[in-house]
């Protein structure tokens, strides 16, 4: 097919072109215009660097702690293995949104504060119905299918009792809600994460941020102390376990001492010497549980301040969304493109049916594919 063949089809049907663009146009300019605005708002962390020996905090000066070392405390060894790759998963973590949709915030369409779970969850409008079974239909659908698909919800996490938690159906909409609105990037040179949230106000996707930002350092921080705060608590157990069996001890020796002032015999003797030496072994248990208590808080102390906000999230002064040029530019160029295809099928088809041949296969497909009733219409029409 020659330029000049491509020029005459065009020039043919150029209605059909025109007519196209002009559809698709006004449908392009007119969800750019009804689009609601989307404003993002945006977070900055980076990882506090850890030395590998570790470290007191506070600014304690070396000299003090090999004091403690010569005391037998440990300052403890390298940081946890939780780095910045991990940030964004940790981000999107079931635990960190659940805390988040249970928060409390302030939506311009609402006439009260209300969590998260209860937004997403109230009763739909007339319009917003009649959006969703109409064009919006295809994706309330798919909505609807992956609701039966996953079933149950999946926990969310544990409680402090070492329990599942287990999100409520309201709950689980609102985490897949909530999952839309959070995005997270590291750069792999610096370890900064940026947090970026989207709302439908300026107010509200900072709040988003702030609040994601909270729960995140929160989880963050659980994460890296989880074995140090299990160990702490078993030494406390162990101390005070100690510490009463040192009492016991000790009251026993006392009990014995004040009955027999000047034991004389054999066995007397045999059991103050027993007794002093439970004594003594219980002073050097709790000697150490001591120490070990001290070296546990002391590490968790220090594996306390993980991360650091280099950038607090603001309100944003500009939306993000729509680009409402970029539609309609975009919706030109796609129905031009669609405009011209069609001029071309069009133009096929009329050839085809002037070749007998090709008359006699259109013909057939017809009778194939089209009901009686629908071929008698079309061969008197």
């Amino acid at each position: 097919m020659s330029l000049l063949d491509i020029l005459l089809v065009l020039a043919r049907h150029k209605t059909l072109i025109l007519r196209t663009v002009l559809v698709f146009t006004l449908l392009g300019a007119t969800y750019a215009l009804l689009a609601p605005e989307e404003f993002i708002s945006e977070a900055r962390v980076v990882r506090e660097a850890q030395t590998e020996g570790g470290g007191l905090p506070g600014g304690i000066s070396g000299g003090l702690a090999g004091g403690l070392s010569g005391l037998g405390i440990s300052l403890g060894g390298a940081a946890s293995g939780l780095t910045p790759a991990a940030f964004p998963d940790v981000l999107q973590s079931r635990e960190v949104r659940l805390a988040v949709v249970r928060d409390t915030f302030r939506f311009s369409d609402a006439k009260r504060p209300m969590t998260y779970v209860e937004y997403v969850n109230r009763p739909p409008g007339a319009l917003s119905q009649i959006l969703d079974y109409t064009l919006l239909l295809p994706w309330t659908l798919k909505s609807e299918l992956g609701r039966v698909i996953s079933g149950s919800p999946a926990p969310a996490g544990t409680t402090k009792t070492g329990d599942p938690v287990i999100p409520s159906e309201e709950e689980d909409e609102a985490l897949k809600a909530i999952s839309d609105k959070i995005s997270a990037s590291v750069d792999e040179e610096t370890g900064l994460m940026t947090i970026s949230t989207t709302a439908a106000t300026p107010q509200l996707a900072a709040s988003f941020s702030e609040t994601f930002l909270d729960h995140f350092t929160t989880r963050v921080r659980e994460i890296r102390t989880q074995k140090v705060r299990e160990r702490l608590q078993f030494v406390e157990d162990r101390f005070r376990e100690a510490e009463h069996e040192l009492e016991r001890a000790e009251d026993e020796l006392a009990q014995f001492l004040e009955r027999n002032q000047n034991p004389t015999t054999a066995t007397l003797q045999f059991r103050r010497d027993r007794l002093q030496r439970q004594v003594s072994f219980k002073e050097q248990l709790y000697s150490n549980l001591q120490s070990q208590l001290t070296q546990t808080r002391l590490d968790l102390q220090r594996r306390q301040p993980v991360t650091t906000v280099v950038e607090r999230p603001v309100p944003p002064i500009e939306p993000s969304a729509p680009n409402r040029t970029l539609i309609v530019l975009l919706s030109l160029i796609v129905s031009s493109l669609i405009g011209i295809g069609a001029a071309f099928v069009k133009s096929s088809v009329e050839r085809t049916r002037d070749d007998s041949e090709g008359g006699e296969k259109i013909a057939e497909i017809r009778d194939q594919l089209l009901p009686t009733s629908l071929q008698e219409k079309t061969k008197t029409g």
